[in-house]
């Protein structure tokens, strides 16, 4: 137990370093509760805290009493672990008690704060909960012998059949039932605003009067049918959409409209109406209305019901997997099949024409298990079963995007695609590079970052001028090769540019990949992959001329396979144990509707001295720093990465093998599709299977809060964005917001929406968000909506609608 006191005269952290920043916990914010403040005797800064000494209890106890001491004016108790299963009655009382739902090992933060409320200092005690330790039943790792080594005939069972109903679930992992849940206290049923359960939160221009116009906020069925019908009834104004892909077994094989296994799905919308009146529909839709057209919201997803149509009827529905990049304007998603067809499919107002959906295929007998795609659509990097061999590889796939900040989508037959470079909105070509041998044979989930931080390109036309954006010409080249991307924001008075953010490649980055079955965890070395792209776009005349003469076939021109330059492949650099990896999340800022966590971190929680290596505080960057691993028991660990995605780091492209931090999920986790429009484009959400729970923490590793509901009935995946009805700035009354939470039940055959609480009372706080009370007070989560889906949906993404 040691104490960390803030020196006097500011922040006081000249002794950290970048990498020292990237390995602290950096806890901060109070769990569960709103932060708030208990008055105590005012002394210097500096003084001392004491959490007490650490307790054990064994159940059926379940209650301790915290004794800590401050010396400060004010306390907060933080819980470090266990936050979903523990409960402190008092957070700002040094004094308080905890009660504990289930056995584990919980540590607590009591933290002291001087009149300004500035952290003055901190002590951690941590509580034993015994009893004997929960165990799965019923459930087993199929693919392995009894010694824990591979089966070969049970690896390409499971690989022939990856998109069938038994292979999925059993790729979901164990469920609720078969783990352990005696002396769980009784799960709530959540409230929500509308209790029909149709998702319709209206809100009105002036709520004390006119609370909400609830005529004017529609179900489907009662939405106008013309312009003519719109304009008579008082409900033409403006509408914002968030959609994506559903993936999911159908439950009718043969039905027409849902046999493909993949919908285009709104998973919300919101409006405002020129006569008064705002309206969020928290629930998702595949079948279009009024306020759904252009293919955002179809059964059959469209160009995956054309490629079977046109070319290829043999394709063997369902997916196995979809991804879609986590950044801005990421318009383009993919859809991978057990014969290695990996097709792009589109939502939104992007122009279908100007995308190619000629998509690739894998060599025979290599069969994707999962994808993820770069955060600014550079790359699409897909981990694969070799039937061939019965071995593990990452399939990299350079993707052709429209240049970001170069006019509008609608303009995009003039302007410029390059490959392997950020962009965004539609994509005009895929080709396979080649591959990178892992040293496990069964990988089961994989994501990428790199050192980007870009924002929403949208109504940006910075690149349209030439000597600026078109990287043939010198003065393009010699702009971006000078803009390093660890904090390029803002202008550049040497460059006489106002905005440096949509000048850059990234210079490094990494993919982590696991294997649930063989409990090991692998980091993978981008950095040659971007390095090279650097090297050919923004160096010499004569590499960027071999860039013109492309081929999505031909090995020998652009862009190289590795097999032609091979200095250019993905390397392994670490490979550690970790007991059954159930997903990873590769640490990823942009700058969205909040920003990103790492800035909001720094703004309002702590500032360090800017790090010699790269000229910027390290809390800018925590998020690209770490990547995260969930395990079956719950256990989310923090690795840090900083050598990998941060080109220059001192800590060298390696990651350590011991955690810089780890917090505590529900059993069976799997981390949520999280995009820019989120709470913050680098929180967490994890959605586990088997405590049918929903934890949020800051990428510092704090939780916020958890949530359970009684109609999670077998939760497996989500997806995480922003709700909006009018525009944003006008004001409490003329807009508001929601974020909100779109839950997956396998077995029980639904989507389920919630809105969520997105934290941000710092700064001003967020006066437009929507009222986050039920009839009592104060709460984190409201129900939106149940909504029954005709097939067991496993995997969703969304985008907001350009």
């Amino acid at each position: 137990m040691t104490a960390i006191t803030r020196t006097a005269g500011g922040f006081g952290l000249s002794a950290w370093t970048a990498a020292a920043l990237a390995a602290a916990p950096l806890a901060v914010v109070a769990v569960g509760a709103a932060i708030t403040a208990a008055t105590t005797t005012a002394v210097p800064v500096g003084a001392a805290v004491e959490a007490g000494p650490d307790q054990t209890i064994t159940l059926p106890t379940n209650q301790v009493t915290l004794n800590g001491r401050i010396n400060g004016v004010t306390a907060r108790w933080v819980t470090r672990a266990g936050a979903e299963r523990s409960t402190i009655a008092s957070p700002t009382s040094p004094v308080t008690t905890v009660t504990f739902a289930k056995a584990g090992t919980y540590k607590f933060e009591l933290q002291s704060f001087d009149a300004r409320g500035r952290r003055i200092g901190r002590d951690s005690i941590k509580v034993f909960v015994q009893k004997a330790a929960p165990a799965t039943t019923q459930w087993r790792e199929r693919i392995l012998n009894a010694n824990g080594t591979i089966n070969a005939a049970e690896y390409r069972y499971v690989a022939n059949n990856i998109n069938t109903d038994a292979i999925i679930d059993y790729r979901l992992g164990p469920k609720y039932a078969n783990f352990d849940h005696s002396g769980e206290a009784p799960v709530p049923t959540l409230w929500g605003p509308d209790s029909t359960g149709r998702g319709l939160w209206p809100f009105g221009t002036q709520p004390s009067s006119n609370p909400g116009e609830p005529q004017k906020c529609l179900p489907p069925e009662q939405q106008p049918g013309s312009d003519q019908d719109e304009l008579a009834r008082g409900l033409k104004g403006g509408g914002w959409l968030i959609g994506g892909q559903l993936a999911f077994v159908p439950e009718a094989p043969n039905d027409p409209n849902y046999r493909y296994g993949i919908s285009n799905v709104r998973t919300a919308d919101g409006a405002y109406f020129d006569t008064g009146g705002l309206c969020m529909r928290m629930i998702p839709a595949w079948n279009p209305d009024w306020w759904n057209r252009g293919n955002i919201a179809t059964p059959a997803q469209p160009q995956i019901r054309d490629l079977v149509a046109e070319r290829r009827p043999d394709l063997p529905l369902v997916p196995v997997a979809i991804a879609r990049g986590r950044a801005n304007a990421s318009q383009v998603s993919f859809a991978a099949f057990k014969d290695g067809t990996i097709a792009p499919v589109v939502v939104g107002n992007s122009d279908p024409e100007y995308l190619d959906d000629t998509g690739i295929r894998l060599p025979a007998g290599m069969v994707p298990t999962a994808m993820a795609v770069t955060p600014y659509n550079e790359f699409l990097v897909v981990s694969v079963w070799d039937t061939n061999t019965v071995s593990g590889k990452l399939a990299f796939i350079a993707l052709k995007p429209r240049q970001m900040a170069n006019g509008a989508p609608w303009q995009t037959p003039h302007t410029r695609w390059y490959w392997g470079t950020p962009g965004a909105w539609t994509n005009r070509g895929m080709k396979l590079l080649g591959f990178t041998d892992l040293p496990f044979a069964a990988p089961t989930s994989v994501d990428v970052s790199n050192n980007l931080v870009l924002g929403n390109p949208r109504g940006y036309g910075d690149n349209a001028e030439p000597a600026r954006g078109d990287l043939s010409l010198p003065s393009a080249r010699k702009l971006w090769s000078s803009i390093e991307p660890i904090f390029a924001v803002g202008g550049n008075e040497e460059f006489g540019i106002e905005n440096e953010q949509w000048s850059q490649l990234p210079s490094s980055g990494y993919a982590v990949v696991a294997s649930r079955a063989e409990n090991k965890v692998s980091f993978v070395d981008m950095t040659p992959l971007y390095q090279y792209y650097r090297q050919m776009y923004l160096t010499t005349q004569v590499n960027f001329n071999q860039t013109v003469d492309q081929s999505t076939t031909d090995p020998n021109k652009w862009p190289f396979t590795f097999a032609v330059a091979a200095s250019q492949r993905p390397v392994v650099v670490t490979t550690l144990d970790v007991q059954q990896p159930t997903s990873v999340s590769a640490g990823v800022q942009a700058n969205g509707t909040f920003g990103d966590r790492s800035n909001y971190y720094f703004e309002y929680f702590q500032r360090s001295p800017k790090a010699d290596w790269s000229g910027v505080e390290p809390e800018r960057y925590i998020a690209r720093s770490r990547a995260f691993v969930a395990s079956m028991d719950g256990t989310v660990r923090i690795f840090n990465v900083q050598g990998l995605n941060l080109f220059g780091s001192p800590v060298g492209r390696t990651v350590p093998a011991q955690p810089i931090g780890e917090f505590q999920a529900g059993r069976n986790p799997r981390f949520a599709y999280v995009n820019s429009s989120a709470t913050a484009s680098d929180d967490l959400w994890l959605i586990s299977r088997g405590d049918r729970r929903v934890t949020f923490a800051w990428p510092t590793g704090d939780v916020q809060y958890s949530f359970t509901d009684s109609r999670l009935g077998d939760p497996v995946g989500g997806a995480l964005s922003i709700n909006l009805a009018g525009y944003g700035g006008r004001g409490p009354g003329l807009a508001t917001f929601a974020n909100f939470i779109s839950i997956l039940d396998y077995s029980g055959k639904s989507i389920i929406t919630y809105g969520v609480e997105p934290r941000r009372e710092r700064g001003g706080g967020t006066p437009e968000i929507y009222p986050f009370r039920d009839p009592n007070g104060p709460v984190n989560v409201l129900w939106g909506s149940t909504v029954s889906f005709p097939g067991k949906p496993f995997m969703i993404d969304g985008e907001e609608i350009i």
